[in-house]
């Protein structure tokens, strides 16, 4: 990329363009300024923040408010990580970058598709030989966020950038910039989590996310005392054995023998995976383990990752845990990090650590596979990666650098641990998902969280150099979630959607809706779309009745009431087209619910499910959330200099890096700098 304007032309103006930050100072070049170092702290309220520095419980958060500002910080539309963190990314608004939700849908067939991708298109076709599929033709899918991040502009004006975990990275663009990419960055199945659940004892669960493999203990040495078991651990897709576009069932990936050898005396066993073995001992996490697989024969290509184990029972019946398996830092087999060498960098000086963009064991525990001690424990592990990596940062930040750090402490843990307390709203009643047994145990757990990041800010604060300006934020806020709405089946019991046969539940995936009769319907988590004529595979809606028919399904869901409290479900709906600008507007949905405190779009709903119920409790123990309306979880902004004015979002603190270093902004963004 070309830069914005000739590296003579930025030396001669860079007083012109400089920007005034605790005083008057004139630079020549962008590499004399102070640097700036940015805390991404993914999820902190400023309700929470606020009761809690005043209670004197996060001494450093409260000294830099003092000491500099604190504000709110306006989140994106709707509140969700991928959206806000590409609005900070790109300095634009969805309607620019492209990214509108977690999901958005294929046009072609109305499924759900991955935000990170586009589309799929046509697949390639494929030379068969050998028994082997060879795909001819066709290319990577690449990341689907547009723009350009603000670090290849900094990059290209010589500052030195180094942006660790960021959301929504991956698949990974190139660049110049030293970038890890965090949430959105897949393990090595492709998908963003699949654990394995080793037992000799029936597990009862409904739909788990991971692998359940039953497993025999035997007595092998036949001295009595039943010690050893085998199964296998998946790893990456048999690429070569599956269809072009074909989606891989639990048979279609590659495999390696996992064997288990309980010691007869201590609680203890080996563990063989593959070539590696490692020991675990009962109730604690082994040391990483690599592990490969081969998709060619005779290790022509092999494939390398990273799996720990928890061993939560070894006898007298055997449970034992392994994690997702991680892309291997020390060699990852997609590019996780730009330049390539950079994730190798990471990897020398901290060692092995999470690549899975959302570490945390949070399906584990949904499944009810954890109690919430052993999730707060593998939480723990997550922190120790976070630890290392802000140490890194800091080891290699000069005056005049740039550098991002991401912190997921909190965002995951107010989502899974919500309901044993409401950290935000003291009268609270009980969360639906609220366990009398366990809470006490648990129920301050978020605001040891809160905690947790203090200490890491006073550390940054310590050995940051003097005059650099430093920046805290956050990208929303959080509230509870103690209901949810199956979008869906309100838009069929309303006439907007039907099924065939006159069913009253069906899927979007399962052919069930009858496309000549519908007219709306949900995808995402706050994605409202017409069934548009020429747009939609089978779309009914002609342009001229988009209109009415927007305003009509506004105007009903924001007069939506639960029947069960008299509370109102939608605070506002939003037009795609009013609250998006750029070009890729047209992608977004054409209406954005936005939920009111309290209320979210139901899992089903969000990926094509229409259910028979309406309204109901959320019992899940994903029991916080952000994906409402923007004006009820805004994020945070903290700075060590002073604001004159208030009312800033993600876009502005974009904005406000660009300036300090005079640099222009392209073209679509929308911020302003904050000082």
């Amino acid at each position: 990329m070309s830069p914005i304007f000739s590296r003579a032309t930025l030396k001669s103006a860079a007083a012109a363009c400089a920007v005034l930050l605790g005083g008057a100072l004139a630079h020549a070049q962008p590499a004399s300024r102070p640097g700036i170092f940015i805390m991404g702290v993914d999820g902190v309220d400023p309700v929470i923040l606020s009761r809690m520095m005043d209670e004197g419980q996060l001494p450093n958060f409260a000294k830099l408010a003092r000491e500099g500002s604190y504000q709110e910080l306006g989140t994106s539309n709707p509140p969700q990580s991928p959206v806000a963190w590409s609005n900070f990314v790109t300095g634009m608004n969805p309607g620019g970058h492209g990214i509108f939700d977690f999901l958005h849908r294929d046009p072609a067939n109305y499924h759900p598709v991955s935000s990170a991708t586009p589309a799929p298109g046509e697949p390639p076709s494929a030379l068969r030989l050998f028994g082997y599929v060879i795909p001819l033709g066709g290319s990577d899918a690449g990341n689907n966020r547009g723009g350009t991040p603000w670090w290849d502009l900094l990059v290209e004006s010589e500052v030195d950038v180094e942006v660790i975990r960021i959301p929504g990275n991956f698949p990974t663009p190139p660049s110049d910039a030293k970038v890890l990419g965090g949430m959105g960055t897949v393990d090595l199945r492709g998908g963003f989590g699949t654990y394995t659940l080793y037992t000799d004892t029936l597990v009862e669960k409904k739909n788990p996310k991971g692998d359940i493999e039953y497993v025999s203990v035997q007595d092998l040495d036949l001295d009595g005392i039943p010690e050893t078991a085998s199964s296998i651990l998946r790893g990456p897709p048999d690429q070569f054995h599956l269809e072009p576009g074909q989606v891989p069932s639990s048979g279609d990936y590659l495999t390696v023998r996992v064997t288990v050898h309980i010691d007869p005396d201590n609680d203890s066993a080996v563990v063989e995976v593959g070539d590696s073995r490692t020991l675990v001992e009962q109730g604690k996490w082994s040391d990483w383990v690599e592990v490969s697989f081969d998709l060619l024969p005779m290790g022509m290509m092999p494939v390398t990752g990273t799996v720990r184990f928890y061993a939560q029972q070894l006898r007298p019946n055997l449970s034992l845990y392994a994690s997702p398996v991680n892309l291997s830092p020390a060699s990852p087999f997609m590019p996780i990090a730009s330049p390539d060498d950079f994730v190798e960098t990471i990897f020398a000086n901290v060692g092995y650590f999470y690549t899975q963009g959302m570490p945390e064991e949070q399906e584990a525990l949904k499944d009810g596979v954890f109690d919430d001690d052993e999730y707060v424990a593998q939480v723990a592990l997550v922190q120790e990666d976070t630890g290392r990596m802000v140490d890194f940062s800091l080891d290699r930040f000069e005056p005049g650098d740039t550098t991002f750090v991401y912190f997921s402490d909190i965002d995951l843990q107010c989502h899974m641990l919500w309901r044993h307390e409401d950290p935000k709203y003291p009268d609270a009643p009980d969360h639906p998902a609220f366990d009398p047994a366990t809470a006490p145990a648990h129920a301050h757990d978020i605001e040891n969280f809160y905690r947790d990041v203090d200490v890491a800010l006073g550390k940054i604060r310590e050995r940051l150099p003097a005059g650099t300006l430093l920046i805290v934020m956050s990208d929303h806020g959080f509230q509870p979630y103690t209901r949810k709405l199956h979008l869906n089946g309100w838009l069929r019991d309303n006439g907007y959607l039907v099924l065939k046969d006159g069913k009253k539940s069906g899927h979007i995936l399962t052919g069930d809706v009858d496309w000549s009769k519908t007219r709306a319907y949900g995808v995402g988590f706050n994605g409202l779309y017409l069934n548009i004529a020429g747009r939609e595979a089978e779309g009914i809606v002609s342009e001229a009745e988009a209109d009415a028919l927007m305003a009509e399904l506004s105007s009903k869901l924001e007069a939506l009431k639960d029947p069960e409290n008299g509370e109102t479900v939608v605070l506002e709906m939003f037009r795609g087209d009013e609250v998006y600008t750029g070009p890729r507007t047209p992608e977004g949905p054409d209406l954005v619910v936005g939920y009111n405190r309290g209320y979210g779009c139901s899992d089903e709903s969000t990926l094509g499910e229409i259910t028979e119920e309406i309204i109901e409790d959320n019992t899940s123990r994903w029991s916080g959330n952000h994906l409402m309306s923007p004006d009820v979880v805004p994020g945070v902004l903290l700075t060590n200099r002073k604001l004159s004015s208030s009312g800033h979002d993600l876009t502005d603190v974009t904005a406000t890096v660009l300036s300090h270093y005079g640099i222009q902004p392209l073209a679509g963004m929308t911020g302003e700098s904050i000082f």
